[in-house]
């Protein structure tokens, strides 16, 4: 099929799956899917020829499980308002896939791109919950408000041109089992709530500009090291270890150099204090004739009671020594 999208399609209300992946659709994603196709579960458009930023309205499409927009032209951020699928937000728990629409009954089946292989998904397509919005020109950051999607398994934003910090809330989305962000410019650490995801099965990190220490607990224990190749800032299992840290050698010198000059300082203040005093003394005894007379008194009778003790201690010993001999 090629072509647009082709218009007839908006007035179908009830439309609960629209699969037109895998074709030369050209154009961009129309408006009228997300204000008139309220019904849709399933959107894919994958591998087509599209061009053109994701629609803000269709988050009003709240029943939405599976959205594939992959491997298109796509360019612009990624919509804030994604964090709103409703039906993405709270865990899917139905153990059945057939869906009752009216007087009938119908048997969903999909192909899927997930967790690195294609999957026809039918039996249990009720319990799907994915985004896959991999091989576009996306930019910008990762909206924070997609970590609102609690309910979320399979989220793909691999290989386009995402910047910015990966969301420390990433680690709410606890039964996410297919996390691929590669092949993007993300910086920073891999927030630790990563540790929380007990339900991750694959990810990848590769090809980014991350950096700091891998956290080791939870599943990132399990993965291998090409889930993080491609970021050299990255350290710690299953990469090479952090390296020690070490204080640079310039910071070492001006620490050596901040010491010499607060012993400088010190010694400076000792000698200036003591410069000080001295002439204080020395001032008041030349200014004041009662106090000079004072001093010198006592001066004569601390040497005077000096002598006369040192004299005794003398005659003591003198006195101990012949008594000896």
């Amino acid at each position: 099929m090629s072509g647009t999208i082709p218009l007839f399609l908006k007035h179908c209300h009830k439309l609960v799956t629209l699969d037109l992946g895998e074709n030369k659709l050209h154009g961009r994603i129309p408006t009228w899917i997300g204000r008139n196709l309220w019904s849709l579960r399933v959107l894919r458009l994958r591998s087509n020829v599209l061009y053109g930023t994701i629609p803000m309205n269709i988050v009003n499409l709240t029943s939405l499980q599976l959205l594939d927009l992959s491997s298109n032209n796509l360019t612009g951020s990624l919509p804030s308002s994604l964090g709103n699928f409703s039906a993405m937000v709270e865990i899917q728990n139905n153990i059945t896939s057939v869906l009752h629409i009216e007087t009938y009954y119908y048997e969903e089946s999909i192909l899927m791109t997930t967790k690195g292989s294609t999957i026809d998904y039918t039996t249990i397509l009720s319990l799907v919950t994915c985004i896959d919005l991999s091989n576009n020109h996306l930019s910008g950051e990762i909206p924070k408000e997609l970590t609102k999607l609690l309910g979320l398994r399979f989220l793909n934003l691999s290989n386009n041109h995402l910047t910015g910090r990966i969301p420390e809330k990433m680690g709410d989305m606890k039964i996410l089992e297919s996390l691929d962000l590669s092949v993007n410019s993300l910086i920073g650490e891999i927030p630790s709530s990563f540790s929380a995801m007990h339900f991750l099965e694959r990810l990848n990190l590769s090809y980014n500009n991350l950096s700091g220490k891998i956290p080791t607990s939870g599943q990132l224990s399990t993965f291998d090291s090409w889930t993080y190749v491609g970021n050299k800032g990255l350290c710690g299992m299953p990469l090479p270890d952090c390296p020690v840290y070490q204080t640079p050698p310039d910071a070492r010198v001006k620490h050596e150099d901040d010491g010499k000059l607060d012993k400088l300082l010190e010694y400076t203040s000792i000698v200036v204090g003591f410069v000080v005093g001295f002439w204080l003394f020395i001032g008041t005894l030349i200014l004041k004739q009662a106090i000079r007379f004072a001093f010198f008194r006592w001066i004569d009778k601390t040497s005077d009671w000096v002598y006369v003790q040192f004299a005794v201690k003398l005659a003591k010993l003198k006195s101990k020594w012949q008594t000896m001999t």
